[in-house]
């Protein structure tokens, strides 16, 4: 169970606010901007090499996810996003039948970036990495990754594969159950 769990609604929103803190609104500022792309696509330049597979597909993945984005939100792509906007984001992905173009991008591109060896698994070694960029700290990391890679007998297990990262990643942005391992995905709420 996870120990932010107290009322459904407010857990759920929690949830939102750590990835909207955490793995958009890098410079703090309380908003979403394309800076923050920006900024995003730099970071990763710097640490994987402006010639890696990564930043290409930072580069080209990042400005799509912030046009589909903004456009789910009735935005110019020169707006910015608040954190009422990010919430209104979730609650109407988490009420839509099909997954809205913007998290499918954004899932799809998450699970690249934190498939370091490219071999379709993330493993805890990556995941620890990557979750770092974010300035999610090792010890941290490590329990949530501990907390959701696990087989169907309950067993840990060294890495997750795509199907598995999905599952929890809906579990992340839908789930009001606080014994989701989903809630764990993108670091300690």
């Amino acid at each position: 169970m996870h120990p932010k769990a107290a009322n459904p609604k407010e857990f759920l929103e929690s949830k939102w606010k750590h990835a909207f803190t955490t793995f958009f609104d890098l410079d703090q500022n309380g908003l979403i901007e394309w800076k923050d792309f920006k900024d995003l696509i730099e970071v990763i330049g710097e640490v994987r090499g402006r010639r890696s597979d990564f930043f290409m597909t930072a580069r080209l993945c990042l400005p799509d996810i912030w046009q589909k984005m903004t456009e789910a939100i009735g935005k110019e792509e020169e707006d910015i996003i608040t954190l009422s906007d990010w919430i209104q984001l979730c609650q109407s992905s988490r009420k839509s039948v099909r997954e809205p173009a913007w998290q499918k991008a954004y899932v799809e591109y998450m699970f690249k970036l934190l498939d370091e060896s490219g071999d379709h698994l993330v493993d805890q070694a990556e995941y620890v990495q990557v979750l770092g960029y974010f300035g999610v700290n090792r010890k941290d990391s490590s329990h949530c990754f501990d907390q959701f890679a696990f087989n169907h007998q309950g067993q840990l297990i060294n890495s997750i594969d795509k199907k598995k990262f999905h599952v929890l990643w809906k579990q992340f942005f839908h789930s009001e159950d606080p014994s989701s391992p989903g809630n764990w995905l993108l670091g300690k709420v």
